[in-house]
């Protein structure tokens, strides 16, 4: 499930990738990162998981990325 979801999301991911640079980081690095923020996310906020929009919004702006 975690995986599917993290698709949704995944090029918010990609664009925090080509806005900073992490020494040594991989793009496996930043997918591991993401999901675990994910992962944070879903569980502290309730009916993200059935609101894919919402689940956006709420990712790019109060999942507390810490890249």
């Amino acid at each position: 499930m975690i995986k599917e979801l993290y698709k949704e999301v995944q090029g918010i991911v990609y664009k925090c990738r080509n806005e900073y640079y992490l020494h040594l980081w991989e793009l496996s690095d930043w997918d591991q990162e993401g999901m675990i923020c994910l992962h944070e996310l879903i569980s502290r906020e309730e009916g993200l998981v059935e609101d894919i929009p919402r689940l956006r919004k709420y990712f790019k702006t109060n999942s507390g990325i810490e890249f």
